[in-house]
């Protein structure tokens, strides 16, 4: 069968999926090693049978369900692929806010400490470490699993030596106190239980449950988080934390003045809440 057969027919069998066609070239180019210009280009090409039969098992693994990511093996983010399993979260654009918003607060600051809580692949953390040079980061999760995807991530993009990774349940004591951040930085899990019986069966079925649902209400980690950032943060210093978009509101509230200031809420490209902003307050 050539590409371009191959194409057409997977195509249709997605039809009713997200994006068939995107999706079918995506594995087309990854399982035969080539892009898009050269499937284009060659499309003509007989398909040998070795491949043939891996485009077909994840052609049968993307009709049930499972993210093109996964099939992959690997997602963008801010510009750069990190590798994701099924231990990890796939990186969304809307978390790229947070990096946005830490690149332009410390703007000119050649030197920061960043603590990345729930960091999943490392997409966060890395990110941060490959934009600037200088920074020097800990990132926390509890799955040793995501810990080892991140180190990885941190390895392909050269940050191992300023990233130090750390398997912890952050909404218990760490030993980090004292440490004296710069910048929290967290996605944590915010998903209510009645949010994720809604949720896409894509991601209900495929990505970490504990990675989204931290409890009954939704804030039960966001809540951890603000707590986390009250006690490691030096004073001045920044609460990134992405949240549902419903929760702005809530997420603000949970940042009283008396440790904070400057609290606000982040909105994403469709202007909904996407994240919290807060500072650390002085001391008088």
């Amino acid at each position: 069968m050539t590409r371009k057969e191959w194409k057409i027919r997977a195509t249709a069998r997605l039809s009713g999926t997200e994006s068939p066609a995107l999706a079918v070239t995506l594995l087309l180019c990854h399982v035969l090693g080539i892009d898009k210009v050269a499937l284009i280009a060659h499309s003509e090409e007989e398909i040998p049978p070795r491949a043939e039969a891996e485009l077909d098992a994840l052609l049968e693994r993307r009709l049930a369900g499972e993210p093109v990511a996964y099939l992959l093996g690997r997602r963008e983010f801010y510009g750069r692929d990190f590798s994701v399993n099924s231990h990890t979260l796939i990186p969304r654009p809307e978390t790229e806010h947070l990096i946005e918003a830490a690149l332009e607060f410390f703007q000119g600051r050649e030197e920061i400490r960043f603590l990345d809580l729930g960091t999943g692949s490392g997409c966060i953390a890395v990110t941060l470490a490959a934009e600037r040079p200088s920074w020097h980061g800990t990132a926390v999760d509890i799955s040793s699993g995501a810990l080892e995807v991140a180190g990885a991530n941190a390895g392909a993009h050269g940050v191992s030596d300023r990233v130090r990774f750390l398997q912890a349940d952050f909404t218990k004591p760490m030993p980090l106190v004292g440490d004296g951040f710069d910048l929290v930085i967290s996605n944590p899990p915010y998903i209510s239980e009645e949010e994720y019986a809604a949720l896409d069966d894509g991601v209900r079925n495929f990505e970490p449950r504990s990675a989204l649902v931290p409890g009954p209400e939704g804030l039960e980690h966001p809540r951890a988080v603000e707590a986390a950032a009250r006690a490691l943060l030096k004073e001045g210093g920044l609460l990134l934390m992405e949240h549902g978009h419903l929760q702005g509101e809530a997420c603000r509230a949970l940042c009283p003045d008396a440790y904070w200031m400057d609290t606000r809420t982040g909105l994403d490209l469709a202007g909904k809440d996407r994240f919290l902003f807060a500072v650390r307050r002085f001391s008088v």
